[in-house]
């Protein structure tokens, strides 16, 4: 991340306009105030950590001041910590000038349990370690690893790991086994818990064990025979206790994770053991967790998916036991209320809205063989066969396409209730748990306790195999009422589990803030005193994660409590999930799309001065540094784009109409200039590099040479026709290398090779889909130019006849809602229409594939990754790059944007490799500085290893007709 000029160790004392909110919330007051960090460990710290991995600044303090949470604290310090060595001097620092400390992996959690008013502890890139072990019976995995990364590593050996939560694409393997996170298909029996094998953690005295090494082992038991010791003493002190461990028995055979894992004092003899177990669910408040070995699970080979629709809960929950005993994957329970949020998703297999008290069970099956599958399908029916009432509104179906739409009503259920929430509100998800044969009236009583507190929007969904189940709902925290009202609810709700059901108040989001006070009325005395005793064995100076599970304060759920207050309306349903992180270019250098959001919701909470320097470090960290492409935005479950934000803020900003006019007026002459320009500078370099590199950014590409201005190739007439539009980075940047063709002399000698005739509109040179401008903060430009291609296009193609290909993906998506008009960006033009008529003969070199933001947010990506498959029988594409963060000249004034996006591509390119492919020609140049390798447009390799199809020639092209 970039550092501040003037902001290491430079706090302001300041106190923040008085707050109109709720005077239990901490966000009334500077983020400023409080005692300061003792000078000595700050000095430790200083000589331990470089300043580009130190920050203490306000503005990024505040931007790391929420996790998916609705709890909001400010970190004195923010640190990452590069390898296991640095954290546990870290740890020995902390411990010895007694300073608290949190670990924070991807900050997804739910219950406020990754933030920090003292020292927040971040993870650099370097803990993304996967070792597939056993041919992928197991696998060790370090805590900076997403969980979706790592069954997509496991996916050749149709394995992957037990936990699934629906946050699995964001959430890393920390936060994962720290919050012993579960979820759809996972259950008890699949947990990290049940799952774990070896763990390496550290401990607050910097302590390290890995319980794979013999030797780290018994080095441990002779250190630390005390701890051990007193920690074999408590376990048979609680199995000593016949109350308190029948109570264990019971949570543990629900989902559970309230407090300490307690059932590692029953399940384990080994104190080692114990305390292995007992770090899982622990939320960083026992130890760090450096890498962690699961005995992963076998993927199905054969699914089924259906969808059932129920009269009530009761009768819906009569068939889970039944259904679990024959062993399905997965069971959703979805309340009529949950069915009226996404009745449009729902439309299509439940034309009109089901019963308020109507009930759907979302259920997948999986076999290892198709003959096993339609006996379980069998058998379910006939369970089915005696329930009154019961509607298939989607029977078991095995097609992928299906059982997506099926999962998509279930995912969207979260969203739909943030997309109608009042500006000002956030959307709380809790999880219970009940024992299955109480779940029909526990659903009952928990839908009563929203029509008396008010709650009407609030929705009831989950895990039904496991009694798990969340309900969702809005709430405010800017008055005392709303704060109240939520307290009162709250306390409603732990006396309905906890006393009336003998549930548990966590299944799988983790005590954290939120549900620390409760843990009496879950545990008891008893309990609860072997939690402190455990806290206070492992963590004596209490420097991990203070207030998290264990906590005096009765309060401590309805304090430090997020404000959400209006910043614009693009961008005000942001639930701070952090979903987008992963798809961000600048996550690693500047901020997120959540971070940037947040950061100006907490800047208003804060004192006019504050406020001016947050806006000037904004200008850098949140405008400036945004390559905004928008992928933010596929992954957003509210579907934000934070990049048109960034857009309409760059229009605010802009200075230069007159430029912008001129150049959007005279594009050719302005292309002109450019390719001059890009001649000259290239000149420069060669005869005189110093001089370029003063005026030039650090670190910015080598720059190509000018395309060329002619089409050489000439298009062979035929009766299907194509329009061909050749975009401005392909006339304006060629590529190094006199025997390289240009790409439009490609495209048409692919064409004339499948036999189709390429059109090329006269005025193209004078056209542009307007990206430029828009990215600018130019929109009245930009939709000038956008609507003066689409009226050309409309001429072009004949007014629809014949379809259009862009030969940049940026631009295709930029003009992909022509009415009237089929428009193709040029890899899917291929693939689907030319590949077909082609005789290919695939490289058996390895090839390097990026996968353009563009191109996700057209097609995910499908087409190119096809058609790389059909060119290559070796296709790379690098893990932890979504988007290359070139952003159009990007790469060029901010180099370091693109830096550090690329940065895990070199360590992939295999040996080898001496090319890569995409589809937009400014990411290739950034491609081809970071890796070494010479990336060009797909279509270039097309054209080596093809050529045109003979009546008796055939060739193997999936899911396209020859």
């Amino acid at each position: 991340m970039r550092e501040i000029s003037g902001h290491e160790n430079s706090g302001k004392d300041s106190s923040a306009n008085e707050s109109s909110a709720n005077a239990t919330s901490a966000n009334a007051t500077s983020a400023n105030e409080g005692s300061a960090l003792n000078p000595a460990f700050l000095q430790g710290v200083a000589a331990l950590l470089p300043s580009s991995r130190r920050f203490t600044d306000l503005t990024r303090r505040l931007a790391f001041s929420t996790d998916a949470s609705f709890y909001h604290k400010v970190p004195k310090l923010v640190v990452e910590i590069a390898s296991a060595d640095e954290m546990r001097e870290l740890l020995q620092l902390a411990q010895h000038y007694q300073v608290s400390l949190t670990f924070r992996a991807a900050g997804t959690s739910l219950s406020g349990q990754a933030i920090s008013d003292s020292v927040l502890v971040l993870l650099t890139r370097d803990w993304q370690g996967i070792t597939i072990l056993e041919q992928g019976a197991r696998v060790r995995l370090q805590p900076g690893v997403i969980g979706a990364e790592a069954n997509r590593k496991l996916a050749p050996f149709e394995r992957k790991i037990g936990p699934d939560p629906a946050s699995i694409n964001t959430c890393k393997i920390g936060g994962i086994a720290a919050n012993n996170a579960s979820g759809m298909c996972c259950g008890v029996r699949h947990n990290s818990y049940h799952t774990l094998q070896e763990l390496t953690f550290i401990l607050a005295d910097g302590t390290l064990v890995d319980t794979s090494d013999a030797d780290s082992v018994a080095a441990f038991r002779q250190s630390h025979a005390q701890l051990l010791g007193e920690l074999k003493q408590l376990g048979e002190q609680v199995r000593g206790d016949a109350d308190l461990k029948a109570k264990i028995a019971h949570q543990y055979r629900l989902k559970n994770t309230m407090g300490y894992g307690l059932n590692a004092l029953l399940d384990y003899q080994d104190p080692v053991a114990m305390l292995s177990h007992l770090l899982i669910g622990s939320e960083g408040t026992l130890g760090f967790i450096a890498d962690i070995t699961y005995q992963t699970v076998a993927v199905p080979k054969a699914s089924a998916t259906g969808l059932y629709l129920f009269a009530d809960s009761h009768a819906a929950c009569a068939v889970i036991s039944k259904l679990k005993a024959i062993g399905v994957e997965a069971v959703e329970f979805m309340d009529g209320r949950s069915l009226a949020s996404v009745r449009d998703l729902l439309q299509a297999y439940a034309p009109t809205t089901p019963d308020a008290d109507a009930v759907a069970l979302l259920i997948e099956l999986g076999r290892d063989t198709v003959g096993q599958l339609e006996q379980g399908i069998a058998e379910i029916e006939q369970c089915f066969a005696g329930v009154d009432g019961v509607q298939p509104l989607s029977a078991f179906s095995s097609d992928p396409a299906t059982a997506a739409a099926l999962w998509q009503i279930r995912k969207g259920l979260f969203p739909a209730v943030g997309a109608v929430r009042a500006s000002g509100t956030t959307v709380i998800i809790e999880d219970v748990a009940f024992p299955l044969d109480q779940l029909p009236d526990a659903v009952t009583a928990l839908q009563q306790l929203f029509v008396e507190h008010g709650y009407h929007e609030a929705i009831i969904f989950g895990h039904a195999l496991d009694g798990n189940v969340h309900f969702v709902f809005t709430q405010g925290f800017e008055t005392v009422a709303e704060t109240t009202r939520y307290a009162s609810f709250m306390a409603a709700v732990a006396t309905l589990v906890t006393e009336r059901f003998a549930g548990t108040l966590k299944a799988e989001h983790g005590t954290g803030r939120n549900m620390a006070p409760y843990l009496y009325a879950q545990w008891g005395g008893a309990g609860l005193a072997v939690m402190q005793k455990l806290k206070q064995l492992i963590d004596p100076v209490g420097i991990l994660n203070p207030g998290v599970i264990i906590n005096a304060n009765p309060n401590a759920h309805i304090e430090d409590l997020k404000l959400l207050p209006a910043v614009d309306p693009t961008v005000d349903a942001c639930i701070e999930c952090g979903f987008c992180e992963p798809q961000c270019p600048s996550l690693d250098y500047t901020l997120s799309p959540r971070q940037r959001i947040a950061l100006m919701r907490r800047a208003q909470q804060q004192s006019p001065a504050d406020q001016r320097q947050i806006q000037q470090d904004f200008q850098h960290l949140g405008i400036d540094s945004c390559a905004a492409t928008g992928l933010c935005a596929t992954a957003c479950p509210v579907g934000i784009n934070t990049g048109t934000w960034v857009q309409q803020l760059r229009a605010q900003q802009a200075t230069h109409r007159g430029m912008a006019n001129w150049t959007a007026k005279h594009l050719a002459s302005s292309l002109q200039i450019a390719r001059f320009g890009l001649g000259a500078a290239r000149t420069v370099g060669k005869v005189a590099p110093k001089l370029l590199n003063k005026v030039a950014p650090a670190g910015m590409p080598e720059l190509p040479p000018a395309a060329s201005r002619q089409m050489t190739e000439q298009p062979q007439p035929a009766a299907e026709k194509v329009v061909y539009f050749v975009t401005c980075p392909n006339r304006l940047f060629g590529y190094a290398g006199t025997k390289q063709p240009s790409l439009p002399d490609t495209v048409v000698r692919l064409c004339n090779k499948a036999g189709i005739e390429v059109l090329v509109p006269d005025a193209a040179a004078q056209s542009c889909c307007g990206q430029p401008w828009q990215s600018k903060g130019y929109p009245q430009q930009a939709a000038e130019r956008r609507a003066q291609l689409r009226e050309l296009l409309w001429q072009a193609s004949e007014q629809g006849r014949w379809p259009i290909v862009l030969d940049a993906s940026p631009c295709a998506l930029q003009i992909d809602d022509c009415e009237g008009i089929e428009t193709f960006e040029l890899s899917t033009f291929l693939y689907q229409h030319v590949v077909p008529r082609l005789v290919l003969e695939p490289s058996k070199e390895p090839l390097l594939l990026h996968v353009t933001c563009s191109s996700r947010r057209l097609d995910n990506g499908l087409a190119l990754r096809k058609l790389a498959q059909l060119c290559s029988t070796s296709v790379i594409e690098p893990d932890g790059i979504k988007c290359c963060g070139f952003a159009g000249d990007k790469g060029f004034t901010l180099p370091e944007l693109n830096s550090s996006a690329l940065a895990p591509l070199a360590a992939q390119v295999p040996e080898g490799c001496s090319q890569g492919v995409s589809n937009s020609r400014t990411c290739e140049i950034g491609l081809s500085q970071h890796s070494g390798v010479a990336y060009a447009h797909i279509a270039f390799l097309l054209d080596a290893i093809s050529h045109s199809k003979t009546s008796t020639s055939n060739v193997n092209h999936e899911g396209v007709s020859a």
